[in-house]
């Protein structure tokens, strides 16, 4: 018998993967929306949003979720490898 993972595990697994704490991540975030002129909110915001996205309860700003995709998905100075991460709709509607 095959077991899968909680839905909230898909979506933290790519910064699990790298080791990172919610914090370490929005340092990187910090640092990529600096370098466009992305002004973004406090980091305790940033967290809250970041937990609530991961546990499937909001969406992310799409300034945030741009940034998590540069991040997570495309060329950027922190990859540690590429790691699948699925659209919020896959993920959902998998299983069900």
């Amino acid at each position: 018998m095959t077991t899968t993972a909680p839905a909230a595990y898909i979506w933290r697994q790519p910064r699990l993967a790298r080791g990172w704490e919610p914090v370490q991540l929005i340092g990187r975030m910090k640092i990529l929306a600096a370098r466009d002129g992305i002004e973004l909110p406090k980091t305790y915001q940033l967290i809250r949003d970041i937990y609530l996205w991961e546990h499937h309860r909001a969406d992310l700003p799409a300034h945030v979720a741009s940034l998590l995709g540069r991040i997570f998905d495309g060329p950027n100075p922190f990859a540690a490898g590429h790691v699948q991460h699925l659209p919020s709709k896959a993920v959902r509607t998998r299983g069900r």
